[in-house]
């Protein structure tokens, strides 16, 4: 009888996920290059940092050398309460700077409070521009970022998701890291394809300032209202739709975790963004997702001592490599990427374990980021 109802859950929860995956590909498939647009609207570039004294000055010469138009964008630094030379970096990079403008503006005075959403929305509310573009402070960009996401703006987007990619590692970890990060913006850009917006990342996002105010911004002052949260508002209030730029000229380097606990902190945080939809459907799917990996997990131990179910395990589990490898290849197509077999086969093996014990525990410990103790 366990048997039985462990191989008909898992079967049924593989079927969802399955059905997951190939809305993932059908929304890859759907994602089209922008339209060239003779268009440039002002364009405020707005960077939340904290203690990023080391990548700060790299960040800004990037972006200061765009080919946009010198004098038609600007380039906000928000200081979140650094411990380090952060905002005398900035400063140091301001001073030199005449066009685009190089604006550095601190929480600390006046204290408008902590964190990234808090940050942004006081840039925001400091900027001139009709396009918002977002990076972080640790990440690089490519010379035509600005002219590549704002050419994603037609007459009916609010808001744009730009890829993101790790900057290329030597070691296992480095490759493995990657891979899995690649499998987030590969997923990030099918769901918005797919017109079902559920994740994308901070370090390159586009929005019209105009947007911004209509769904009142992150709306209350909590580090789980973030990049996703806004998105998914103006998606769900219909202030207009959901684009995904994966062209070249948009991609942006980040620098990948140093450690596997510094990876794992940031990924135990980024899981625990938990009741913050205003469409309940996605909470709803990403909890029916979570109760596959959990089921797949339980029914590979029951496997341990119930031989009878280890052929459905094995089963599942190279369907799943077969699908997962499908969608991860046809991503990477898309973003310029690579996929070794060897190092996805190895994440593979990882990949349901540590899901389950990633989202888990965010859910229930208190989440640390940068000597900060972050609130819910």
């Amino acid at each position: 009888m366990i048997s039985l109802i462990s191989i008909t859950l898992l079967l049924a929860g593989f079927g969802y996920y399955f059905f997951f995956l190939l809305t993932v590909m059908k929304g890859l498939r759907e994602l089209k290059p922008s339209a060239s647009s003779a268009d440039r609207p002002f364009v405020s570039v707005i960077i939340a940092a904290r203690n990023e004294e080391p990548t700060i000055a790299e960040c800004l010469a990037s972006i200061v050398g765009q080919d946009y138009p010198k004098d038609l964008y600007e380039i906000i630094i928000v200081d979140d309460h650094s411990t380090d030379r952060t905002i005398e970096v900035a400063q140091a990079f301001s001073t030199k700077q005449a066009q685009p403008s190089v604006k550095v503006l601190s929480l600390h005075h006046p204290n408008n409070g902590t964190g990234k959403p808090t940050a942004i929305a006081y840039g925001i509310k400091n900027s001139q521009g009709e396009i918002i573009l977002c990076t972080d402070a640790d990440c690089v960009v490519p010379s035509k970022w600005i002219s590549s996401m704002v050419q994603s703006f037609e007459p009916q987007v609010a808001f744009v998701a730009g890829p993101v990619t790790e900057k290329p590692g030597t070691t296992f970890f480095a490759k493995i890291q990657g891979l899995e990060f690649l499998g987030l913006i590969t997923t990030g850009a099918g769901l918005i394809g797919a017109g079902t917006p559920i994740i994308c990342n901070g370090a390159n996002i586009a929005y019209r300032k105009s947007a911004f105010a209509e769904v009142n911004g992150y709306g209350e002052a909590s580090t789980s209202c973030d990049d996703e949260t806004l998105m998914q508002r103006i998606s769900t209030r219909n202030i207009g739709s959901i684009a995904f730029n994966a062209g070249a000229d948009a991609k942006v380097v980040t620098n990948s975790s140093a450690s596997l606990f510094e990876f794992w902190n940031q990924r135990v945080r980024w899981a625990a963004k938990r009741g913050h939809y205003e469409d309940k459907s996605i909470l709803l799917k990403l909890i029916l997702l979570y109760v596959f990996f959990v089921v797949f997990l339980t029914v590979a131990l029951i496997s341990l001592f119930q031989p009878e179910v280890r052929f459905a395990v094995a089963a599942i589990f190279f369907a799943k490599m077969v699908i997962d490898f499908q969608t991860l290849t046809f991503g990477a197509r898309l973003l310029n990427e690579n996929v070794s077999p060897v190092h996805f086969a190895i994440a593979e093996l990882l990949h349901v374990p540590y899901i389950v014990f990633a989202a888990g525990i965010g859910q229930i410990v208190s989440l640390r980021w940068k000597d900060r103790v972050l609130s819910r």
